[in-house]
């Protein structure tokens, strides 16, 4: 065989292993792919569930996307990955187009990708082309706990605190609430309980702050020295981050901080 013979041949062995080894998929999946990471990447989820039953909330059609692997990375660095998901997404071609449309034939794609989140969103570069995986099954996360604070927990918080003795200690304030609160009610949508709400308790001179928090309500509750006893919803202003926020300490603070005249 001459030289160019040969030559275009290794080339040709080449190009074959090239393309034949890469990950099935096109600009039509790769597109719909980065739309999809881009979409649930802000606000952020909770964790790699979060992330995929946002990615399934436009995308409910198995045939077309569906959620392959969820995979959870806790870290407290904003730059690591969090949380990963490997998704499959079909683009049919013109398979499914009526005949009179079909100006030119393109073959079904069916390619998966792999989408990496960090605390700003998806990871630089987007979600990554990958082999799918053998025999994968379309997989659907939980369903999310609904959070929040139930309407009848003013008036038990003030029973609760109402019925402390004199002087108590964080310890003795939080155990109180954790064992006579109310139970987080069933959402009949999901069939699961309430998500626990985040107790937080300050004793100062016998005046007692608490705080019951979830799903951005923020319940104050106050029991002075004196014995007077106050529960109240403060407007979210003074409770955000950067203000007095949602904590014992706080709810003791804006009790006695008198209202703007």
């Amino acid at each position: 065989m001459k030289f160019w013979g040969i030559a275009l041949l290794v080339m040709a062995l080449v190009v074959t292993a090239y393309f034949g080894g890469q990950p099935d998929g096109n600009s039509a999946t790769d597109k719909k792919a980065g739309q999809v990471a881009e979409a649930i990447g802000y606000p952020r989820g909770t964790d790699a569930n979060a992330y995929a039953r946002s990615a399934l909330y436009d995308n409910s059609d198995q045939k077309y996307f569906a959620i392959l692997e969820i995979t959870d990375s806790p870290t407290n660095d904003p730059e690591k990955v969090r949380a990963s998901l490997l998704f499959r997404i079909y683009d049919p071609g013109t398979s499914e187009a009526p005949p009179s449309f079909r100006l030119w034939e393109e073959d079904p794609v069916t390619a998966c990708y792999r989408a990496d989140f960090n605390h700003y969103g998806v990871t630089d570069g987007g979600p990554e082309r990958v082999r799918c995986p053998a025999d994968a099954r379309p997989i659907v996360p939980p369903p999310a706990q609904r959070t929040g604070v139930p309407e009848n927990y003013p008036d038990a918080l003030k029973t609760v605190l109402a019925a402390l003795p004199p002087a108590p200690t964080q310890d003795e304030v939080l155990a109180e609430l954790r064992a006579k609160l109310p139970p987080m009610p069933v959402d009949p949508e999901t069939k699961l309980p309430w998500k626990e709400p985040r107790l937080d308790a300050f004793v100062q001179d016998g005046a007692v702050g608490v705080v019951v928090a979830g799903g951005g309500d923020c319940l104050n509750g106050v029991r002075l020295a004196n014995g007077t006893v106050e529960a109240w919803y403060p407007p979210r202003v003074q409770t955000q981050p950067g203000e007095i926020g949602c904590s014992g300490q706080g709810a003791l603070v804006l009790y006695r901080t008198p209202p703007p005249h």
